[in-house]
């Protein structure tokens, strides 16, 4: 097994009030409801245990659990990172959303890293970081269509 990584940086201006924004992004139900190919977000207090649904890289599928520690700052930054005591877990998430008011809304940027251990030798790592990117991006994108949807 060995350990890749990818990384997907977002941001966007969005046409809500920070407030409401804010509801969604900490609500784990509603996050789950957004965000294609989540499975189930069971939180437990600051720890939030995230199930996803079979993710395919490239000849293989995962199906990827990782539990990620919560820090919210409120309305202005939410902060996550793997929970070190679950070292069973074959996948680790670390990132940040932040929000930032706007006359027009509220602007939205997110700093997600994806890190899982995958049996794929190294030297496949351009390939798996590849798949891996197309799956983050279009997660991205589904949350972002869900979250208009959602809030409109």
């Amino acid at each position: 097994m060995n350990s890749f990584s990818a990384r997907n940086v977002s941001q966007e201006t969005v046409p809500y009030d920070i407030d409401t924004l804010w509801s969604v992004l900490t609500d784990a139900k509603t996050l789950q409801e957004l965000t294609p190919l989540v499975r189930r977000i069971t939180p437990d207090g600051d720890r939030w245990k995230w199930e996803l649904t079979s993710i395919p890289v490239l000849n293989q599928k995962f199906q990827p659990v990782f539990t990620a520690l919560m820090t919210f700052d409120p309305k202005t930054r939410i902060s996550y990172a793997h929970d070190p005591a679950r070292t069973d877990e074959l996948a680790a998430v670390e990132g940040i959303y932040t929000l930032t008011p706007k006359d027009e809304g509220t602007h939205l940027r997110i700093d997600i890293t994806v890190t899982a251990r995958m049996p794929f030798p190294k030297v496949m790592g351009p390939a798996v970081r590849t798949a891996m990117n197309v799956v983050m991006t279009q997660m991205g994108n589904g949350f972002a269509r869900n979250l208009e949807k959602h809030l409109r």
